[in-house]
This record gives C-alpha cells, sequence and structure tokens, in this order.
C-alpha cells in the first residue's frame, strides 16, 4: 500500500515508452496478412502452371490434340475491316471451331481447316453456340 502509487506511476510510465511500438503493431499484422496471401496465391500459379506444363507434356507424348469448339480471339473487336486470320494448322479436318472475337460475338469458323470469316462466307456464323 505503501508504494502503490509509486508502482502505478512507473506502469504508466512504461505505457508510454511502449505506446509508439503498440500503436504500430495492428498496422505490421495487415502487413505480414498481405504479404502471406501474396505468397499462397504465387504458389498456387507456380502449382498450376507445373500442372499445365505437365499435361502438355503427357498430350504431346500421346500425340493427342486437344479437342475444343469455340476460340476467342484476345485483343480483336469485330470489324469488316481487319480480318484476324487465326491459325489454323492446329486443326483436324473434320473439326469445326466457332470463333469469337473479344467481347463473345461470333466473328467466324474455322471447318476442314480453313478460316471463314463472316465478312467473307455468308452464313459462316449462323448456327454459332452462344459463348
Amino acid at each position: 500500500m505503501k508504494y502503490q502509487k509509486q508502482a502505478l506511476l512507473g506502469l504508466f510510465g512504461m505505457g508510454l515508452i511502449a505506446s509508439p511500438w503498440l500503436s504500430k503493431l495492428p498496422a505490421q499484422f495487415q502487413t505480414y496478412n498481405t504479404a502471406t496471401t501474396i505468397q499462397q496465391s504465387e504458389e498456387l500459379e507456380r502449382i498450376k502452371a507445373e500442372e499445365r506444363a505437365a499435361t502438355s507434356e503427357k498430350i504431346n507424348e500421346l500425340g493427342v490434340s486437344p479437342s475444343f469448339s469455340k476460340l476467342r480471339m484476345q485483343d480483336y473487336l469485330d470489324t469488316p475491316k481487319r480480318n484476324p486470320r487465326p491459325n489454323t494448322t492446329g486443326y483436324l479436318e473434320d473439326e469445326l471451331v466457332f470463333v469469337y472475337d473479344s467481347t463473345g460475338r461470333c466473328i467466324g469458323r474455322i471447318e476442314e481447316r480453313q478460316w471463314k470469316w463472316k465478312y467473307r462466307f455468308r452464313g459462316a456464323c449462323n448456327d454459332s453456340p452462344p459463348m
């Protein structure tokens, strides 16, 4: 009881000295959480890239070409002035692939390894499924 005021005053002083350090703790927690989240997302992307590479190697070993019926052209908007001319070498003779621009609008199709643009071949997009 005799030294209670002095002890409380000492604890209060220690609290004042430690307050700048204690006020920075929430920001440090947020920084740590952000760094952990970024690290986890990078790890996930690395795993996805490894799995894609393994799948690609397996497809190349087996000699099987992937089949799909839709192709989206990145960075191309539908216009009659510019023909996008997609690469048709990777498709089979009996494949029919509908080609869409970056907004999801049909711009033509690849049929029998030939590019058929809707502005040159009428009816190229008549029976195209929605993107």
